[in-house]
């Protein structure tokens, strides 16, 4: 399984210094309550040794952080530099299933790709988690 990883740009001056931060983020060890999303603000000030108590941290936390170079399922979240971690999440989490609807996809209906037929995954999707639910645990 490929790894999920982002690069996070924020550029800002504060005080007549400019500051130019840049880090690439490893999507699969960052640690979110259910429903929220990383506080990408302060993951980038971590990384870059600035204090999230102090104004230019205030600063920092006023600018849009730039999202490039997606790599694994964060590829498919990412838009006009914006990235969407509510469908980073969901697709995380369904990526085992998907692994193996896929193979089955392939090896018994000869489709390489069920990206290209939403109505089939889906079909297959429901089918594979219905017979899960089904299964005594």
């Amino acid at each position: 399984m490929s790894r999920n990883t982002l690069r996070a740009r924020l550029a800002f001056s504060f005080k007549g210094e400019t500051h130019d931060l840049d880090s690439v983020f490893d999507l699969d060890t960052l640690a979110a309550e259910e429903g929220e999303e990383p506080n990408f603000h302060r993951l980038l000030a971590q990384a870059n040794g600035i204090d999230p108590y102090s104004y230019l941290y205030e600063v920092l936390e006023s600018y849009d952080i730039d999202f490039s170079e997606p790599a694994g399922i964060a590829a498919n979240c990412l838009h006009d530099g914006r990235f969407d971690w509510p469908s980073f999440a969901r697709l995380r989490s369904e990526a085992p299933e998907m692994g193996i609807i896929q193979a089955i996809a392939a090896r018994l209906m000869g489709v390489a790709d069920l990206g290209e037929q939403p109505d089939l995954k889906a079909a297959l999707l429901a089918a594979y988690r219905a017979g899960k639910a089904d299964r005594p645990t």
